[in-house]
């Protein structure tokens, strides 16, 4: 006998029931008892065979059933006594939905998922058609690809709802209207991140954890789903869409998702065009992100207090009369590629790109600097034999086997971007570092050596300058590459909240780091901290000893560096900078400190393994991705400071 007509019979028994309740509800209860089986099975006396149902629940049983039903316990005994054998018989458990979506509903223009705008009206409030109230009836379906965390890849439908009166195209997440896509403020659980591709949120936030906490790319984004939570499912045949997750679909839903939190952190809408290229689809609104950050920092983060990070002294009364508050500031190696004129600051169009459209030209000088010759067709140097054999040994030293040991160790200190291995061209390797190379021509015997600094030079030369016989040789310096950013400052607070971050282009300058210091805190709504660690600071404080704006802020060096990096005889940091020379620094209670000033080395820790991710970023790509996984992790230290009960809370806004 089927389920649907034991259903009916049992229903004809007691109408009652269908009266007094929904069919939800009864189907709910049917579907939930289901579950308990076993645990029944467990109170049954050991006589009983399993594939009986007990005549009666016992009271845990029942009394559950009535709450999580929304019955009386009475209605409960009377529905178990009415579908007893169904429940024990697996309920609508065996019911497999999916098998017949995909066997029947496919041919038909059906899917189980079914991707439909949140909308059946025209919310256009001047448009004829939504004055009248009447339904969007001009559709379009498509097939697509759902990517779901439970399930894997599914077939799925997108539909679109045509408005004929104003124009406007209703999508799954967005709206077009005259070439430009508004997306909603209320988003459905998932995200479109191509024409045929979607992906539930949940897939989307394991991603963005992963990147956050463990320093995965988006290739192996991709690959853990294809390889693991795909379950091995691929398009039935004739489906036109692959079950293939790529790294370009990570990383869109990682910048449209991320750009949706802040459009409504802020109560805006975000447009983006609807025509051009995916992949420059979402760059004006990743530029204007990260300017509005750059302009205005981490707004929370900068106006952030905690008990670990701020100090307060009482009076006798209890009442809070003055405050110690304390930021780090240290540098990190991470960096994206930039101009290769010095100082520049215009983004790359490539990556591989020498020189910024600014400065194209240069593409067409000699890259040995100083020369200024034109190059040689096919070359990177001018017609020079001499420079030519500087461009062979920078060539060879790419491809000798001492170069290729020494990117290996570099990259076993970061986190692999991809981590299948594959074939690569050997053009398409590069140094890790900026491209400004040093030479020595040896004008006897015309061979070009690199300078060695200590490290091996290529095969078939000596690496000890001694060894060498003795001529005449000058040094010579090329840029055959473009430059690379030398690193990223961050300044954090002791309880581990990122405040801010900034990217040095040239060296880790104590000019440049007085100017991040202000840009932060030299404005009408910050609250300066008392102390500022810096491992550098001897050097700082006596170039601001006269600045007005670093008077009443201690710069003192961390511990650690103080101990282990900073001369004893140097008598104005001894004074100046020593952690022991400020009171309020130190700890209660026996304790040697009060806040922990090597927060950002530690923090340093967990940035720096983004190294190998974003080394081939342009910068807008660079600043965004590396500000949303600090927002993150502001995120998740906020959390934890809240729950160690640290108060966690934000400085009053001066009017």
């Amino acid at each position: 006998m089927s389920l649907f007509t034991q259903l009916l019979q049992h229903l004809q028994r007691k109408p009652c029931l269908v009266t007094q309740n929904t069919v939800h509800t009864l189907f709910s209860f049917i579907s939930i008892a289901s579950n308990l089986r076993d645990d029944m099975i467990l109170t049954q006396p050991s006589t009983i065979s399993s594939s009986i149902p007990p005549c009666i629940l016992s009271p845990v049983f029942r009394i559950f059933l009535a709450a999580a039903c929304s019955l009386s316990e009475d209605e409960v005994s009377s529905s178990w006594e009415l579908f007893k054998d169904i429940i024990w018989e697996g309920g609508l458990s065996n019911i497999n939905s999916k098998e017949v979506w995909e066997e029947y509903g496919r041919r038909r223009g059906f899917a189980q998922h079914l991707l439909y705008p949140p909308t059946h009206v025209c919310t256009n409030a001047a448009c004829n058609r939504s004055k009248k109230g009447l339904l969007l009836k001009k559709a379009e379906q498509r097939s697509v690809v759902l990517m779901t965390l439970a399930e894997g890849p599914c077939q799925a439908k997108s539909v679109h709802l045509y408005c004929e009166a104003c124009k406007t195209d209703y999508r799954h997440n967005y709206r077009v209207v005259a070439g430009e896509r508004f997306y909603y403020d209320e988003q459905p659980q998932n995200v479109q991140v191509a024409d045929h591709v979607i992906l539930e949120l949940s897939v989307v936030e394991l991603f963005k954890t992963a990147m956050d906490v463990s320093w995965t790319s988006a290739t192996n984004c991709a690959r853990l789903y294809n390889f693991s939570l795909s379950g091995g499912k691929e398009a039935p045949m004739g489906y036109p869409i692959k079950f293939e997750l790529t790294q370009e679909h990570v990383w869109d839903a990682f910048v449209i998702t991320s750009l949706l939190d802040d459009c409504k952190c802020r109560k805006k809408t975000l447009p983006v065009p609807h025509t051009g290229a995916q992949r420059d689809r979402f760059t004006a609104a990743t530029v204007a992100r990260n300017r509005r950050i750059r302009l205005y920092g981490f707004e929370e983060s900068r106006l952030h207090l905690c008990c670990r990070c701020t100090h307060f002294y009482e009076n006798e009364e209890g009442h809070e009369t003055q405050k110690v508050s304390v930021i780090v500031i240290d540098g990190v190696t991470v960096g994206h590629p930039c101009c290769a004129m010095k100082n520049c600051y215009i983004p790359l169009e490539k990556n591989h790109h020498r020189f910024c459209p600014t400065h194209s030209t240069y593409e067409k000088e000699c890259s040995i600097l100083g020369c200024k010759s034109p190059v040689v067709q096919g070359s990177c140097t001018c017609s020079d034999p001499n420079h030519s054999r500087i461009e062979e040994c920078y060539i060879l030293r790419g491809q000798s086997r001492f170069q290729l040991q020494d990117w290996l160790a570099r990259a076993r200190i970061a986190h692999l971007d991809d981590a299948v291995a594959r074939d690569v061209d050997i053009s398409e390797l590069g140094d890790q570092v900026n491209m400004e190379e040093e030479y020595e021509f040896d004008e006897d015997g015309g061979r070009v050596l690199p300078a060695t600094n200590g490290k091996s030079a290529p095969a078939g030369s000596s690496s000890d300058p001694d060894q060498r016989p003795r001529s005449r040789r000058h040094k010579v310096k090329a840029m055959f590459g473009c430059r690379r950013t030398h690193n990223e400052q961050l300044m954090v607070a002791p309880c581990g909240l990122i405040i801010a971050r900034q990217t040095f282009f040239g060296a880790e300058g104590v000019a440049s780091v007085v100017d991040f210091i202000k840009m932060v805190y030299d404005n009408a709504h910050a609250v300066c901290p008392d102390h500022i660690f810096f491992d550098n600071n001897c050097t700082l404080a006596n170039m601001v000893k006269n600045d007005p704006f670093f008077d009443n802020i201690g710069l003192s060096v961390d511990v650690f560096h103080f101990n282990c990096k900073h001369s004893e005889t140097d008598t104005f940091c001894q004074e100046n900078c020593n952690p022991a020379a400020f009171p309020e620094l130190i700890g209660d209670n026996g304790k040697a400190w009060r806040f922990n000033s090597s927060v950002a080395e530690q923090t340093n820790g967990w940035f720096g393994g983004y190294h190998s991710i974003c080394q081939e970023m342009l910068v807008h790509k660079y600043n965004f991705f590396l500000d949303e996984l600090i927002l993150r992790r502001n995120r998740r230290t906020l959390e934890k400071l809240e729950r160690d009960g640290q108060r966690p809370r934000v400085w009053k806004r001066i009017p």
